[in-house]
Parts: structure tokens; C-alpha cells; sequence
């Protein structure tokens, strides 16, 4: 390592990683380009328009099409002329440019495929692909790329301006096939993923034969027969919604195989870029969609009429699960996303797409792609395109509000749109001065989403549409209380803060270790926990007497496939005594088992509906000596009932509105449609209250302050001392 300071690196700083910049703090923000070319270029002006007036000198673009391969003038597979050309038009509109470098090394040209077509993916249709992700060939080359890139770099003397480098493969580089994970037909049956996978068996049970198949159910099975599971294997699961833990062990084994193989590349990746480039700049990665990927190409509309795509979810074929592995690893700085596609437009809500807080704890920059489509531009009309400027306006703030309170940073499409623009030029500003606020989170609601328990579930999306995507999308942030989104295993560490109510949206499986870590982490401290559909159903059985155990409530069951919905009948309980009769929620969507409560000692608040039109209680809380136990059966509980349990819990609620709120210790950011008189209540006294944006101090009694909104708008607000002001 060189003794020199980086010209980039990620520090914590004033309560969230920061980037730091030639050694100074600074908010990150920058300029997504998505077209270069060599020659001329239409984007110069405006990147010239830019550089001159909103101090963004931070440019993100793609240039993994210098892996070329071989062709006349050249040694190898390389070719970084055009890359330079593309570099040069960037300098020439800003003297002071620096890169973010997206490498995309996803081999999806013919000339690789003719070289190697045995290290090529194969789909359960027989259909040859791109490089396949367990190919040494092209993961050796691809470490090659790196480092010849990091050395060419240096060489035209523009080490210092490229200060990170992101690595990439699958679709548009962020570690998910296409082809072969977001649509039926499944992968990988290439020798290269049948040779990995039997290596990986080799290794997860120490060449032992008798413990693999004991593990697999399958007396028949050795490490090297062991096959890819077949596509109807993937695609469906013995018990509906989940798998068998022995039975369709393979199918489980296979899944956390390629979560592992993808982890194992950005790392390895990760780790070229730090040595090519001495440590001096940064090594990240698109990765890690937990909260998101339910969806696949039919959401997108990429297959037209194809709707049976539509009922499968791509996480657990993507690759993503192996987050945990990532965010350990010392040489990953950062971690991309675009923000969340379920609910863009107004009134929606615009999160990262990994458990955020994750990625805070353990030290890594989260850079938030906005690439919102404006009332301007060339962009799709759909992804809650905005009508208008004022439209458009309230979903950049929005964004905005919540990047800077989750002390993250951000990129953006640079827009000719004047009053774009100086938005974008208002965003970098207050950035900055933000950086220099405390940014750690206040939050007392943590959720907990577990990468593991995915592994055995079945493909089809019925429950974590519902679960997962619009539970993060729709309740959750509208609940008037901030709330933390972290992996499981975060918490099992026992190495985060304390939090007062703590959700557990997927905790399908635990073995033992976990299972007891959980319940001494969960069952102390007046702790609530709020139970979610089947939790602790999976160990090595699966079994409502896991559940028992896990939550302390009795619960019954019934295993018919059909929709789920829960409705209050109990209103006289602190947690449903203000909502209303008429509310309904669950999935439409097929799912089984159901679950039910059978037990006595429970206050039971309401009915779960499901096969026959049992009404069931399927809504309770259950108190003991050190924590409250609550369970809800169905997904995607409103946020009014989410607000009952967290004021019940406890949690400081600072408005009941139903406003999507954002808060850190100096920060409140809201976003409304209808408008009006808001008051917000806070946890202790401030001097001061600021309107970020528009520039103005807001009159307060020191422990609240009230606005008047306008409908479908956003703002965000300072709170805390008096000397200190974002003007």
C-alpha cells in the first residue's frame, strides 16, 4: 500500500460513512453520463453547464467495451483508445472532472463466446449465453482488465481522476442473468457452474459422502454426480411456498452455491482494483437488492405477452443473497443501487434497495442512483413519470431527504430543464452542508430481512411482492416514525444499537444457533417484536412447533393454496382502538401453509381469512416478564396498524398524517399528496428549526414545530442547535 493518501476513501464520519475526497469530507454527488462517445458530443455543453455552476465535478459512466478483444494494431484483448477519447470529451468540458468508472465485465459479445463457448452459461432451454459466473477463463481475464485498466490509467497520468471503480456483470452489470433468472427458463448447466457446484458440495460437507447424503435425502448421490437442479426443480416447491429443507435440499444448496459465487467475484474483483490501484481509489459494486427483487422481466415489460414470467421472483437466481459475504469484506467501499421501481411517482416512496442500514453499519458508502423520470427528458413513460414541474420537483426532494438522512450519496442524470437544474445545483449545496450535521440514525423501529430464509422459499413471488416489496413501499414509511432496514445476522451479531420495536419480515429459517441467538437478542430489554406470517417455521423439520417456540405464541394451521387477508375485531386494544372497521390487508396471491393463532393466553386484535373463508385469529400480542410478542399473519400490514403497534412499543411518533417521513438526528424530511397543516412532534427540545431548501427558519415551541404544506410536495427541515444553520 502506498503511503501517499487515497484520493478517494469511505470514513465514518459524523455518524454515516463518508466519502472523503483528496482527504476532506464531502457529500458525494455526481453525474450519471450514460452516453460517451470518442467523437463529438452532445452532452458537453451541458456537462460544461454544470461544472461551471453546482460544483459536481464527479462523473459515473460505463466503459467495460474496452475489452474489445483481438483485432488488427493491437497486443490482446484490450483496447483503451476510444476509452480515452470518451475521457478526454469529459476534461475538455470540465478541467477538474474526476471518474466513477462503471466496468461492466459481462462478456456479451460474439468474438468471447467464438473463443470459449465451453465456459459459456447454458439455459434449461439449451440456449448458450453469455460467460457463464463460474468460468475461470473469464474470471481470470477479467482480474486481467482490471488491473491493465488501473496500469493504462496511471499511465496517461489519470490515476487521480479515477477515483472509483465499479465492477459489474449480468444485466447491465448488476449481478443478475437476465435470461436466466428474471424469466423461466433457469441456469447454470455449463460444465464450468456443474464443475463449481460440485466443488462447492466438496467443500461446504468436508468430502464427507454420508453426510451430503443424509443432508440431500438421497442415498444415491456423490460429490460428482451431483447435477444443477432442473428447471422445474427451481421453479416450483415441494410444500407450495416453501421448500423442503431435506427433500429439496439441492435446489437450497444450489441457490446459496451462486449467492456465494457472485459475493466471491465483486470481493475478488474488489480486491484487484484496491491493489492495481495501490489503495488510492475506491472498489464497489451494484449488489445486494434484497428488499426489491421479487420482480422479474414481465414487471419491466421486456417480454411482452409472456405472462407466465410474472409469476416468479429473481432473488434467489440472481445471485444476491451473498450480501453478508460482501459487506465483510475490507476492499469494498461502496454499494449501488437505482431506488426502488415499485412506487415512483407522487406520493410513493423512494428507498435503496438493500437493507440501508446494513450497509451504514458496517462502513460502506451507499451511492443512490436517481434516475427518476421527469416531466422532461427522453426517459420511459412509465416508472411514475411526473406530469409536471411541480411533480417533478416533489419526487426529486423526496429523494433527496432520504439520501441525506440515511447518510448516503447519490447520482443523478444531468437535465437541461432550468428549474432541474438548479434543483440539482440546490442538492449538491445543501449535500455538503449536511455532511457537517450529525447523520446517525434516531430510528426505534429496526426491520429484519433474512438473505438466508430466501433460500427456502419457492420461486414463485406470491408472498414477498407482498411481504417484502410493497411492505417496504407502502406501510412502513408512513408509519410517522423512522425505521432502520437491516440483515438478520446484523442483529444476531448483537452489535447493534438498541431499537424498541423490532420487525421481523421473513424469518422463515433458523437452525438451532440462530434460533436461540434470536430469542436471548429478542427476549430482554421491554423489546417488542412484531412476527410476520411464518416465523421460525424452518429447521431441519418444518413445523408450527418451531414457530412456538421462536415466538411463545400456540399457533394452528391449514395448508389449502388461496389468497390471505386479515381484518380488527378487537378494537378496544391500545394498538387497534383508533383505526377503523374497514380495513383489510394480505396478499391476492396463492400461498401455503397458513397460519393461525390457537392460543388462549393471547390477546387476540383480529381474523386471518384464507381457504374456505376460515376466520381464524391470525392477529395477537402476547406479553412477558422482559418483551411483548405480537404476530400478524398476513403481509403487508397497513400503516395505521403499524403505527398502533409502534406507539404500543413505545416508538416516538412525530406525525399521524400518513406522510412519508425521513429523520436523523438533525434532519426531518417529508413527502405528501394532500397537503395541509402538519405538526411534528420531536423527542426532545431544539433551538432551532430550518427549512433546507427553501432557505427559511421555521418558528418553534422547542419540542414541536407545525407547517404548512403544499399538496404534493416535499421539504426538508434541520432540527437541532441554534448556531448552526444551512443557509
Amino acid at each position: 500500500m502506498s503511503k501517499n493518501k487515497p484520493y478517494a476513501e469511505v470514513k465514518t464520519y459524523n455518524g454515516a460513512p463518508t466519502l472523503f475526497l483528496d482527504g476532506k469530507p464531502t457529500f458525494y454527488s455526481a453525474l450519471w453520463l450514460t452516453t460517451l462517445t470518442p467523437g463529438l458530443w452532445k452532452d458537453a455543453d451541458l456537462v460544461k453547464r454544470y461544472a461551471e455552476h453546482t460544483n459536481i465535478h464527479i462523473y459515473a459512466f460505463d466503459v467495460g467495451e474496452a475489452w474489445c478483444g483481438p483485432g488488427p494494431d493491437r497486443k490482446g484483448n484490450f483496447d483503451f483508445l476510444s476509452v480515452d477519447a470518451k475521457f478526454e470529451n469529459v476534461i475538455k468540458a470540465d478541467p477538474e472532472a474526476r471518474f466513477h468508472l462503471r466496468i461492466n465485465l459481462e462478456q456479451n459479445k460474439p468474438w468471447w463466446q467464438e473463443l470459449h463457448p465451453q465456459e459459456c452459461e447454458i439455459t434449461s432451454l439449451g440456449i448458450q449465453l453469455q460467460q457463464s459466473f463460474a468460468s475461470r477463463i473469464w474470471r481470470e481475464e477479467a482480474k486481467e482488465f482490471l488491473q491493465a485498466f488501473a496500469e493504462h490509467m496511471h499511465k496517461e497520468g489519470m490515476s487521480r481522476r479515477a477515483i472509483a471503480y465499479q465492477v459489474g456483470a449480468g444485466h447491465t452489470g448488476e449481478w443478475c442473468k437476465r435470461n436466466s433468472s428474471m424469466a423461466n427458463p433457469c441456469g447454470d448447466y455449463s460444465k464450468p457452474m456443474k464443475q463449481h457446484f460440485q466443488q462447492w458440495l466438496r467443500k461446504k460437507y468436508n468430502s464427507n459422502i454420508s453426510v451430503l447424503r443424509k443432508t440431500w435425502g438421497n442415498d444415491q448421490v456423490t460429490f460428482d454426480t451431483a447435477q444443477v437442479p432442473s428447471e422445474e426443480q427451481q421453479l416450483k416447491a415441494m410444500n407450495y411456498t416453501f421448500r423442503d429443507p431435506i427433500q429439496e435440499r439441492n435446489v437450497i444448496d444450489y441457490f446459496q452455491c451462486l449467492a456465494d459465487l457472485c459475493a466471491d467475484l465483486i470481493v475478488e474483483f474488489c480486491d484487484t482494483v484496491k491493489s492495481s490501484t495501490n489503495g488510492m481509489s475506491l472498489a464497489g459494486a451494484f449488489y445486494g437488492y434484497l428488499m426489491e427483487m421479487s420482480w422479474n422481466s414481465c414487471f419491466f415489460s421486456e417480454w411482452h405477452e409472456r405472462w407466465s414470467e410474472g409469476d416468479y421472483s429473481t432473488l434467489q437466481r440472481s445471485g444476491h443473497l451473498g450480501l453478508k459475504k460482501v459487506l465483510e469484506s475490507p476492499n469494498v467501499d461502496f454499494l449501488v443501487s437505482p431506488y426502488s421501481y415499485g412506487f415512483r411517482g407522487i406520493g410513493g416512496h423512494g428507498p435503496c434497495m438493500l437493507p440501508s442500514e446494513s450497509v451504514r453499519h458496517h462502513g460502506k458508502l451507499y451511492i443512490y442512483e436517481e434516475d427518476s423520470r421527469l416531466h422532461t427528458g427522453k426517459f420511459h413513460t412509465t416508472y411514475g413519470r411526473a406530469a409536471d414541474v411541480n411533480q417533478s420537483r416533489a419526487i426529486l426532494r423526496r429523494n433527496f431527504s432520504y439520501v441525506v438522512t440515511h447518510g448516503q450519496g447519490v447520482w443523478t442524470f444531468p437535465n437541461a430543464d432550468d428549474d432541474i437544474f438548479w434543483e440539482i445545483k440546490r442538492f449538491k449545496e445543501k449535500g455538503d452542508l449536511t455532511v457537517k450535521t450529525d447523520r446517525s440514525s434516531i430510528s426505534e423501529i429496526a426491520v429484519l430481512v433474512d438473505d438466508e430464509s430466501f433460500l427456502y422459499e419457492s420461486l414463485d413471488n406470491g408472498l414477498d411482492v407482498s411481504l417484502i416489496l410493497h411492505q417496504n413501499l407502502q406501510g412502513l414509511p408512513r408509519i410517522g416514525a423512522p425505521y432502520d432496514v437491516y440483515l438478520l445476522d446484523d442483529f444476531l451479531d448483537g452489535n447493534l444499537k438498541p431499537y424498541k420495536l423490532y420487525i421481523f419480515l421473513n424469518v422463515f429459517h433458523l437452525d438451532k444457533n440462530r434460533r436461540e441467538t434470536l430469542k436471548k437478542e429478542i427476549q430482554r430489554d421491554d423489546r417488542a417484536a412484531l412476527w410476520i406470517y411464518a416465523p421460525g417455521y424452518l429447521d431441519e423439520t418444518a413445523s408450527i412447533d418451531n414457530m412456538n417456540d421462536l415466538t411463545g405464541f400456540k399457533f394452528g394451521m391449514g395448508k389449502q393454496p388461496w389468497s390471505s387477508f386479515m381484518h380488527i375485531v378487537n378494537f378496544n386494544h391500545p394498538i387497534t382502538r383508533k383505526r377503523p372497521q374497514d380495513l383489510f390487508w394480505g396478499t391476492e396471491r396463492l400461498i401455503s401453509p397458513h397460519f393461525h393463532l390457537e392460543d388462549e393466553e393471547a390477546v387476540i386484535l383480529g381474523q386471518v381469512v384464507y381457504s374456505q373463508g376460515s376466520c381464524m385469529p391470525g392477529f395477537g400480542v402476547k406479553e412477558f416478564d422482559k418483551w411483548t410478542s405480537i404476530y400478524v399473519a398476513s403481509p403487508n400490514i397497513p400503516a395505521s396498524v403499524l403505527r398502533g403497534i409502534a406507539d404500543y412499543a413505545c416508538v416516538h411518533i412525530y406525525n399521524e398524517e400518513g406522510d412519508v417521513i425521513y429523520v436523523s438526528s438533525n434532519l426531518l424530511g417529508i413527502h405528501t399528496l394532500s397537503g395541509g397543516k402538519r405538526i411534528f412532534r420531536l423527542p426532545e427540545p431544539v433551538e432551532q428549526v430550518y427549512d433546507v431548501l427553501e432557505e427559511k427558519v421555521i418558528p418553534n415551541n422547542s419540542s414541536s414545530f407545525s407547517v404548512s404544506l403544499k399538496p404534493i410536495s416535499s421539504a426538508l427541515y434541520y432540527i437541532g442547535d441554534e448556531k448552526f444553520h444551512l443557509a
